[in-house]
Parts: structure tokens; sequence; C-alpha cells
């Protein structure tokens, strides 16, 4: 498709209309750093000006030549010489069309900014016109999309969509469950979709599937030794597991989404049950989550959460982040005020934003790699927000602007690919209504905590925002977060609240004053990259790191432990202790550890091995004699029938151990672990399938470990 281009003088007939109207009071800087400069009126990028006559259409000088040079950059960088095998599409500008939420308007004074804003309107009502929401292949940026803002826009259509995506009463899974539990993010929409109604009906329809969906994936994923959900997470590719990692690997790691995504979904059942008025039965499972995450995910050095951890018999952190599961333990309140400021001070932005994997080595633009990236930008500046880190708030915003005004303006896609304009518009709206108008629902009303930058003086007006049986007209006006004085419809109100009683049209006028903020950012000046997972072949007494880089520094890992160091491509085995014991190598870089490399089990004197004859039903029963009573780690080697994962619950004496993941493998694979608990002499063991799940695997035999 033709890329629309503009010549230099149609740019500077534009760039003299906006002088000859003076300030419109858009023209003060939001973001300036080595590669753009954003104001309220322009954006300027390396010889690209992107601006806005009138707030109905975006003019912009993107060429053809500079998205070819994006192309190149990423071909070059994924190991293609001499060809470009990324292309862009687009080149159809953006103008109102007169089909969007003519009745809402975000005004800010700035051209640019409200010019973005009308598109995003309008690009919400685009996927406003069938009965429900478009997924567009990637339904947990939906997920994020209703959650920030499509729930207070169309709470109709939002109800209908999430309604789609539950069977049997429970919400219907993202991929190959129970390999990973991002469906919970249906919680948080259907508990917004509640808050901007006040639809009780819809509130207790939710509270079953909520509870019905949690109870399926606490059953069969959580630790029972840490806590923590097993499983995948959405994020993929060798950026964010090791290449060493397989299914079952997989299967084993605990993300951090998941386990964030259980808690807020017991959070929101816990306030669904006062305003349904049931009696509260998940205080424990929220502190007991809570407490878990921050055990065993947060690290004081990096000053984060890991994006999961990873090991067969000792969970390591992994040395990466998923910034996606870090703004929703902030927003979620998993992350304490304490840990809160230090990660969203201490995790790297770019000028183009938060990424979604941290640390990113890509140079392909964000805003293509992952639908969700401009979630991403909007949840890490309401988190920012919410924090009064106003420095990170005004950053990762311009990011998200920039994106829309350089690329969405011009319906830019990655060729074979589709943006969702549906998300990152959603994405927009919620930074203009949740950061600026500090709009923050709760069941009894709207509480208001405005964060306005001094590049918008005359402030933002939000203009037919329907909220339950009202209209609601609000400005903001001032600079900072501290509310000075408020009125509702002229009338002064002590505090910030609007209440949920209000009926008909209303306005509210708040005007802020500057107050103390947290302004600590990490800047990432360039793009990093973690050490290369050593490639390790072991051997009964030795191991040798096929990949192995001279000068580089090597470091046994012993369970939890660094050790000696490993200073030659071949090497012999540490003396370890009696009981088994996860042994592996680790590389060292620049900026901290990488992966370890894929480890070695040594199992001690005290492991047990049983022959399995595969039972006519779905129950399984062993007897087993140990030596010594204790935690123990079972595992089955199995093969797979069909391509569907099967699972197997764990019971030893009666008492319920665990789940046995067990993804579809083609050949006989090593299956998961549980650590089951057994007493001295002869134990019992049960392994059950569960009711839902169709026997898709044949287990073959059966490993007891002394832990």
């Amino acid at each position: 498709m033709r890329l629309l281009q503009h010549t230099a003088a149609a740019l500077l007939c534009t760039l003299l209309l906006a002088a000859c109207t003076g300030n419109y009071g858009g023209d003060r800087v939001i973001a300036h750093n080595p590669l753009y400069t954003l104001t309220g009126d322009t954006l300027t990028e390396g010889g690209v000006v992107v601006t806005a006559s009138t707030p109905h259409y975006i003019e912009s000088t993107l060429t053809r030549e500079r998205l070819d040079s994006i192309a190149l950059a990423y071909g070059r960088l994924k190991g293609f010489e001499g060809s470009t095998p990324t292309a862009f599409v687009g080149g159809r500008p953006w103008y109102a069309t007169g089909d969007g939420n003519e009745s809402l308007r975000c005004t800010t004074g700035g051209r640019l900014l409200d010019a973005v804003w009308n598109m995003s309107l309008d690009h919400v009502a685009q996927g406003s016109r069938q009965a429900t929401f478009d997924a567009h292949g990637d339904t947990l940026a939906l997920y994020c999309a209703m959650s920030l803002s499509l729930a207070w826009l169309d709470p109709m259509r939002t109800m209908h969509t999430l309604r789609t995506m539950v069977a049997r009463g429970r919400v219907v899974p993202l991929g190959q469950w129970p390999l990973e539990a991002t469906h919970l993010a249906w919680a948080e929409a259907a508990w917004n979709v509640y808050l901007a109604t006040g639809n009780r009906q819809w509130l207790a329809e939710a509270h079953d599937v909520i509870q019905a969906t949690l109870n399926d994936d606490m059953l069969l994923l959580a630790d029972n030794a840490l806590g923590l959900l097993h499983g995948a997470t959405a994020l993929r590719g060798s950026d964010f597991y090791p290449s060493w990692m397989q299914p079952a690997d997989v299967a084993q790691s605990m993300p951090l989404l998941s386990s964030v995504l259980a808690y807020r979904a017991s959070a929101i059942l816990d306030e669904a049950d006062e305003e349904l008025e049931q009696a509260h039965r998940h205080g424990t499972d929220m502190q007991r989550l809570k407490d878990a995450i921050n055990q065993h995910l947060w690290s004081e050095r990096a000053g984060g959460y890991a994006a999961y951890l990873y090991g067969p018999l000792i969970s390591l952190r992994a040395p990466v982040a998923d910034n996606l599961a870090q703004a929703l333990a902030v927003l979620g309140g998993v992350a304490d005020d304490d840990r809160a400021a230090t990660l969203l001070a201490k995790t790297p932005i770019g000028h183009k934003g938060v990424t979604l994997i941290g640390p990113d080595n890509t140079a392909m633009e964000p805003y293509f790699s992952h639908m969700a990236w401009p979630a991403v930008q909007a949840l890490w500046t309401i988190a920012a927000a919410r924090q009064d880190n106003h420095e990170l708030a005004r950053r990762t915003m311009a990011a998200l602007i920039r994106a829309q005004a350089l690329y969405q303006s011009r319906h830019i896609a990655l060729q074979g690919h589709r943006n969702s304009d549906l998300v990152t518009a959603a994405s927009s709206v919620a930074v203009a209504l949740r950061v600026l108008a500090g709009l923050h629902y709760v069941p009894d009303g709207i509480e208001l905590h405005p964060m306005l930058p001094a590049a918008l003086p005359r402030g933002i007006a939000v203009e037919g925002l329907h909220y339950r049986n009202a209209v609601l007209d609000i400005t903001i006006t001032g600079t900072g977060s501290n509310i000075a004085s408020l009125t509702i419809d002229g009338e002064p109100v002590e505090g910030n609240f609007i209440p949920a009683t209000l009926t008909g049209h209303h306005r509210v006028q708040a005007v802020l004053q500057a107050g103390h903020s947290d302004n600590r950012v990490t800047i990432a000046t360039i793009y990093g990259a973690l050490p290369a997972t050593p490639d390790v072949v072991w051997t009964a007494d030795s191991g040798c790191i096929v990949n192995y880089v001279a000068g580089a520094t090597y470091r046994y890992m012993i369970d939890t432990q660094m050790s000696s160091t490993v200073s030659d491509m071949a090497f012999a085995l540490p003396e370890s202790s009696s009981g088994a014991t996860q042994l592996a190598v680790i590389m060292a870089g620049r900026r901290g550890y990488g992966f370890m490399s894929r480890p070695m089990l040594i199992t001690g004197s005290d492991s047990y091995t049983i022959s399995l004859t595969p039972p006519p039903a779905d129950t399984l029963a062993v007897a087993v004699n140990v030596s010594r009573s204790g935690s123990h780690l079972l595992q089955i080697d199995y093969r797979s029938t069909a391509p569907r994962c099967d699972a197997l619950m764990v019971y030893a004496n009666t008492h319920y151990q665990g789940t046995l993941l067990l993804p579809p493998v083609d050949t006989l694979t090593t299956s998961p672990s549980v650590t089951v608990n057994l007493r001295r002499g002869s134990n019992h063991l049960l392994l059950k399938r569960p009711a839902t799940f169709a026997p898709v695997s044949i287990p073959v035999t059966l490993r007891i470990i002394k832990k």
C-alpha cells in the first residue's frame, strides 16, 4: 500500500497555520530525549514531523525509507544478511469519521494530543460496531483493554464479550490449560463492568464464574510448598525462556503473572462478597498468595520481581522481568508502597517506553512487536501516577502518544500481522481518564486522583462521560496531583469524591496545586542482553560447555548457591551431599548473571524407581517403601497419545500433594515434579486424573527421590 507523504511546502503551511493561531496551549514540551520531542501540538523525530492543524486530522512526514530502515535493523538483529524479511503496510491517514462517541470528548488545549484522543475514541467506536469486541488473536491484550477503559466506555458490549469467554460456568482458557492461567484476567474486566454500571445481577454472575475458575486453577496449579502457581505465561520466545526448557520445564515454572492474576481475582471476590452481602472467604488465600509472591519472586538486588521461578528440584528466579505482570503487581496491591516505589524507580525505561520483557535487545519498534505493548505503557503510566512518580508517568504516557501519532495515525502494521487499533485506543483513553483526569472507580462512586504535568497548563476537560445514571462534565485545572478545591455543579465538596447516587447531567470542577512527587527513574540508555546460556553436556562425573567462551566467567550453581568458578570447557563435577542436588552452570555478564544451563539432577542414595502398568481406569495406585521420612520429589516418565495436556492429581496416604501437569510430547519424557511428604516405611500413592481431563498420556515409570 502506498504510504502517504507530505511535501515540505505543505508541512510549512501547516506549521505557519499553527503559528498564526497563536499559543493554543499545547506547545510546552511533554517529553524531550535523543530520539524525539513531543509537545501538545507536535511530535518531531529524526526529521519526521507529526502535527495536527485540527483535532480531527493528524499530518505526518513519515516516509517509506524511514520504515524500511527500521525493517532492515530488525532483519540484521535476527541474522538475515542482505535481505529485509520484515515489511510494513499502511499509509492511510486517520481523520475523524463522525462515527466516534460524539458525546465523550477529552481536550487539553494541545492540538496533537486532542487529535490522538479523538482518534482513540474513533477507533473504540469502530471496534464497537459488532455485538462483541474482537481480540484479533490476542485475548490477553483485549482483557487489558476492557479493564483499562472499554468497560467504562461501553459496559454492555464488554459484558457481552466477557460472556462469550465463558463455558461450563468457567472462563475459557487462552491456551493449553492448565499450562497457563492468564484467563484469570477476565476477573478485572468483569469487576470494572460492575464499577461502571452498579449492576448487581452481573456482579453475582461474574462472582460465580471467577470463583469456579479460580478454584480449578488453584487446585491444579498451586504449589503446595511455595504457594505460587505453576505453568506457562502469556510471553514466549528465546528472550524469555532459555532454549533448553521443554514444555515440561515450562509447566514446572511458576510465573509472576499467573500468581498476580490469582491474587487479584481473590481480592475481587472479596470485594464482591462485600457488595453482595455475603460471608468473606478469600482473605486467607489473598494473603498467602501475596506473601508467596513477595517472598519468592521479589529480588532486593534487582529492585523488582522475577518473571518466574524455574528449575526441576530447586526453583531459581529467572533473570528476566515481565513488565506487564510487574505493573499489575503494583496496581493490584501485591507490591506494598515501598516495593512499588522501588520497582517503578529501578525498572529501566527507554525512549520508546517500558519494554514488555526486560532486558530487551530487540531493534524492532515495540509498537509492532506485541499487541499488548500499548496496554503495558498505559498500565505503567497508571501505576506511576498511583505512586506519585510524575516523571515516570510522563515518560510512559509520551511513549504511548508517540507511537499513536507516528504509526497508528497512518494504520501502519507489520506485513502479515494486524495491529489492534482497539487495544491501543483503549490504552490511550485510559491514560486520559485514569491519569490526567484521575478517575478511580470504586463501588460507591468515583475518587479523583488527577496528575497533570506542567506541559498541560490548560488542564484537561472530560465532557459527556456516562457513569451509571449520570452524565459528567469534568474539568481539571492547575498542575500537580493535590486537589486544592472541588465543586459539583458549583457547590464546594469536601475531599475528592463523586458519589454513585448522582443522576442526570452534572459539572465537576477540580483545581490542583503542585505537591511532592517521586521522580526517580532508571533510563535504559542502551538495550541490554543477557549472557549466553551455557549449553552443557553432562556425564556421570563431568560436564562440557559446548558453547564455551574463553575469558568469560562461569560459576557452578549448586541448588541455589553459587560455588566455585568453572575455568575450562570440560570440568569435573563438584562433590555434593548425600541428598538430591541440582547442579548447573551459569555465565556472568556486565550486568549480572544469565540463565542457568540445563541442570543435572544428582539423586543421591535414597531414590526409588517403579515401573507402571497403565490401569484401565483414570486412577493409578502405587505402594512404595522409603527409608527416611520427609519431603520427596515425585515425577513420572510418560508418553502422549494426543496433542492435549493431561494431568494427574497426586495423593500420598490420602492427603493431596499437588498435580502433575503432563504437556503433550512426541517421545518418552520426564514430567514436572511434585513434592510429596512420605513417612518412613510403607506409603500408599494415588495418581488420579481430574474428571475434566481425557486420558491422553501413558505413564511408564514413577520415580521417588529424597530431597
